[in-house]
């Protein structure tokens, strides 16, 4: 079992058995984050910054390259909707 971490203006975390999106995992916790195309990574609204645990997640897909890349993304930052997480993550949105 891990747990996902998010940090901003309502905090919560989820204790998750498998792997797990970010953005699943935040609905899990009760965490409102923004996700405007549904999870399709056209948007960036789920845009997240990674705290801890970059290593247990999953790399980066073209789709959700391309939008990092339009956002001018950091590179802490990741797609909550395309970031699967297979161990322990803190995130801030």
């Amino acid at each position: 079992m891990h747990t996902i971490r998010f940090d901003g203006k309502q905090p919560g975390s989820a204790d998750c058995e498998q792997e797990i999106s970010l953005l699943a995992a935040s609905a899990k916790a009760g965490v409102p984050l923004n996700h405007r195309c549904g999870g399709h990574a056209r948007c960036g609204t789920c845009l997240v910054t990674i705290a801890e645990g970059a290593e247990h997640l999953t790399e980066m897909g073209a789709a959700e390259t391309r939008v990092l890349k339009a956002l001018k993304a950091q590179p802490d930052q990741r797609l909550a909707c395309q970031a699967w997480a297979r161990g322990e993550v803190a995130c801030k949105y």
